[in-house]
């Protein structure tokens, strides 16, 4: 009798014990997913996880016996080079499965991201690509198969993503002022205007990455105590710096404008417009055309927007906007009047 119950917590212990190996060695894979790493790197991670007794006093000899086991019952790809683990392959140890649906949209953003010009596009085709080498072998065939539809059409610019000066950006948004040099487009080509700004929000519109700030001070003294767009590529990077003081807990309230404009039927008629601006209400008159109410922060992007729809738009208010609108048609007729050199 004390045999058969010593047997039994023996056993109990023992299926324990593998249980907590093969999580161990599951929290070694999760790590390696995540790039390589050296196996003090490895050892703590899992015990991160875990607790402090997940590895037994030899961790290091613990270690290269749960990577040879998980090459061995599951066929991982695990190389050692220059100190470092890396999982090549997951083998037979697929640890996601997508729906035919899910699949196809993950194929949809690898292509957009492959030819997008978003800042963070690099980072999207790793984390797009790790997804991917988490699926069995046959479902990253399949994926590999899908065709391209939809296709997205995006400008693409011909310069390379600020990195550095969106990474500065990022740590000091919303909390603390920064100060730069800006080459404006109305200046000249060498010339650059100094800026001290409360830099308050990121975004990605038309090919370009632009960053919403409130300028304090700046060379031109037009453009202080106003919220104003900067684009990211025109930010002279060896100039920007992060500075002590922090932003107030409520930032200084953004512009906003009434703006109406009419849409012609040209446009109009099949009621499927789109709304550009926020609070956008639309009234769809017995003509055909469409009367559109919004508020907009910005008349400079308002302008941006409404050109677009040529001369099937027509801007009523406010005054401001128009008065920009007809400056930039005079100017074009003006472009479109002189005479073209061959």
């Amino acid at each position: 009798m004390t045999t058969t119950r010593t047997r039994t917590r023996q056993t109990g212990g023992d299926k324990r014990s593998s249980w907590e190996t093969f999580q161990r060695r599951l929290g070694v894979v999760r790590r390696l997913i995540r790039g390589p790493a050296t196996p003090e790197t490895l050892i703590a991670a899992v015990k991160q996880t875990m607790s402090d007794e997940t590895f037994p006093p030899d961790a290091r000899s613990a270690l290269r016996h749960d990577l040879a086991a998980l090459r061995r019952e599951f066929g991982c790809v695990i190389t050692f080079r220059a100190g470092f683990y890396t999982l090549e392959d997951l083998g037979r140890l697929a640890l996601l499965d997508l729906a035919d649906e899910e699949l196809e949209a993950l194929a949809f953003l690898g292509r957009l991201a492959a030819e997008s010009a978003l800042p963070n596009a690099a980072h999207l085709v790793t984390l797009l690509g790790r997804i991917t080498s988490l699926l069995p072998p046959e479902r990253q065939q399949q994926l590999a198969r899908i065709p391209n539809h939809p296709q997205v059409e995006v400008p693409a610019p011909v310069y390379d993503p600020p990195a550095h000066t969106l990474a500065t950006l990022k740590r000091a948004l919303a909390r603390q002022q920064i100060c730069f040099g800006y080459r404006s487009p109305y200046q000249g080509a060498n010339e650059t205007i100094q800026h001290r700004v409360a830099p308050y929000r990121l975004f990605h519109r038309d090919g370009h990455t632009y960053l919403e700030a409130y300028c304090y001070e700046c060379d031109l003294e037009s453009l202080d105590n106003r919220y104003l767009l900067y684009r990211l590529n025109r930010i002279v990077p060896e100039t920007l710096r992060v500075l002590p003081q922090c932003l107030p807990p409520v930032p200084p309230p953004r512009p906003a404008y009434a703006l109406r404009y009419v849409l012609a039927p040209d446009v109009a008629c099949q009621q499927d417009i789109s709304l550009w601006f926020d609070e956008s209400r639309v009234t769809f008159q017995p003509d055909g055309s469409a009367l559109v109410e919004a508020q907009t922060p910005s008349l400079w992007q308002a302008r941006q927007v409404i050109l677009r729809y040529r001369e099937h738009c027509r801007v009523l208010e406010p005054p401001e906007l128009v008065q920009m609108i007809r400056e930039t048609l005079d100017r074009m007729n003006e472009i479109y009047q002189e005479e073209v050199l061959p």
